[in-house]
């Protein structure tokens, strides 16, 4: 398809192109790292920055611009080093090992979320042990398996809600980790249209996955907003909400899904994708101003003596309108998340991020 090759350029602009996603990856790796040191030395001021300011901005970036956020990811850009400054280029991928390896990043997605509650949301040290064995676990996958394919495309638990929220970006974006395609993973999430969970020949694991994330994910959303924060938290009543919301989501989705047509079955799809958006940004932009359900839980500043309680439903309504718009309502064509990079005929020598940054 055209939209899935670059505009034309000179070789020498895609050059420079590169070189400035490098620049904004190396600054973004530098904030990261200054993020773990705080949540060791200044564990308030960590938590907030990352649970409180970060993570809020994720879901609507992901629905706009997943390229872009896939570009300067610190994670994705760790799991790039060993390629980028040593030059390892590891094995293709297959597809039987792809799938599994999404289906079990899901899982592990939807165990460590609802943990939040119990150790991260409020433990810097705890935050900075998660973040820092998923930097391993980047770091392995790439050494282990080829371009993005091993972290980026498989491992990484956010690449499923990438996929789930990311089928019509606003922006396509030249991609800032693959100066030519080495053709890692099939198909490419960032190169093919439309991206979304289970994307690619139908199989029970894909179909699995799919499920679970287009099915069960509003649920969960809704039920982890549902159990308060603190280490009191029963282990039953942490995993209990989420996983009771996302079976009743889930029951629902595969009713529907089975009465209707498959044309239609695509716009059950992306409503339950738009709800569960919805769902969170509900509960989460009221929790940032301090009215969320559980006092003090999830609130970066209080601002319940400045603006009144009947100002909440517009906070609530106004992203739901938009992200219902975007998703269900608007014509939407299917756009990839990047152009395709040129496919690559040799092996490149390898070029480190500072070389780059620094030409």
């Amino acid at each position: 398809m055209a939209c899935c090759a670059p505009p034309p350029v000179s070789e020498s602009r895609r050059m420079r192109v590169m070189r400035n996603w490098a620049r904004v990856q190396t600054a973004m790796v530098v904030l990261a790292v200054c993020l773990g040191v705080a949540l060791l030395v200044w564990p308030r001021f960590g938590l907030h920055a990352f649970w409180n300011v970060l993570i809020p901005a994720a879901p609507a970036l992901v629905v706009l611009a997943p390229g872009l956020w896939r570009n300067i990811c610190p994670l994705g850009t760790t799991s790039q080093m060993p390629r980028r400054l040593a030059g390892r280029r590891g094995v293709q991928i297959n597809s039987r090992a792809s799938q599994w390896l999404g289906l079990g990043s899901v899982l592990v997605l939807l165990i460590v979320v609802p943990l939040r509650h119990v150790w991260f949301n409020t433990s810097g040290p705890a935050t900075f042990t998660l973040l820092l064995i998923a930097a391993v676990v980047a770091v392995v996958a790439s050494i282990r398996w080829s371009g993005k394919s091993g972290w980026c495309a498989s491992l990484c638990p956010i690449h499923a809600v990438e996929r789930l929220y990311g089928g019509s970006p606003a922006v396509t974006v030249t991609s800032g980790h693959c100066q030519t395609c080495v053709r890692c993973t099939t198909p490419c999430p960032d190169t093919a249209p439309g991206a979304r969970p289970g994307m690619g020949s139908t199989t029970r694991v894909r179909t699995m996955t799919a499920m679970l994330m287009f099915g069960g994910f509003p649920g969960f959303v809704w039920g982890w907003f549902q159990v308060p924060d603190g280490t009191q938290v029963a282990a039953l009543q942490t995993w209990a909400w989420p996983f009771g919301g996302l079976l009743a989501t889930l029951t629902l989705y595969l009713i529907l899904r089975r009465s209707v047509s498959p044309r239609m079955g695509r716009r059950i799809d992306v409503a339950f994708a738009c709800a569960a958006v919805s769902c969170y940004y509900w509960f989460r932009l009221p929790s940032l101003i301090g009215y969320g359900p559980f006092p003090g839980d999830g609130m970066l500043i209080n601002l319940r003596h400045i603006i009144p309680v009947g100002f909440v439903p517009l906070v609530q309504l106004g992203p739901t309108i938009f992200f219902v718009w975007w998703m269900v309502i608007r014509r939407q064509a299917p756009k990839p998340w990047m152009f395709r990079p040129p496919v690559e005929t040799t092996a490149p020598p390898a070029v480190s991020m500072v070389t780059i940054g620094a030409s």
